[in-house]
């Protein structure tokens, strides 16, 4: 039964990196995108900046979100570590 047991610790940090750079980069904000340059001025002044105040509402959420579960991944890794420790411990603690 133990060989059924994976713990993905790798797969776990890529996720939680991958998490912060999601979290930094959801607001790059109206002062580093150069709306006009991407969708030309029409476009950038009706939909996109209607977008962007849209957006507003929802980014801070997500961003609270996306750092809920990297806290979370942090404390699974933080977890696994911990379980690894103590059976390594235990482990030589009978050998003597």
């Amino acid at each position: 039964m133990a060989a059924d047991v994976n713990i993905p610790g790798d797969e776990l940090k890529e996720a939680q990196d991958m998490l912060a750079f999601v979290h930094d980069f959801i607001d790059i904000g109206h002062h580093t995108f150069d709306f006009d340059a991407a969708f030309g001025p029409e476009l950038s002044r009706g939909s996109a900046q209607n977008f962007e105040n849209k957006w507003e509402d929802g980014k801070h959420q997500l961003q609270r979100q996306v750092k809920e579960l990297r806290d979370a991944i942090g404390s699974i890794l933080d977890s696994f570590d911990k379980t690894d420790q103590d059976a390594a411990k235990s482990l030589d603690a009978g050998q003597r």
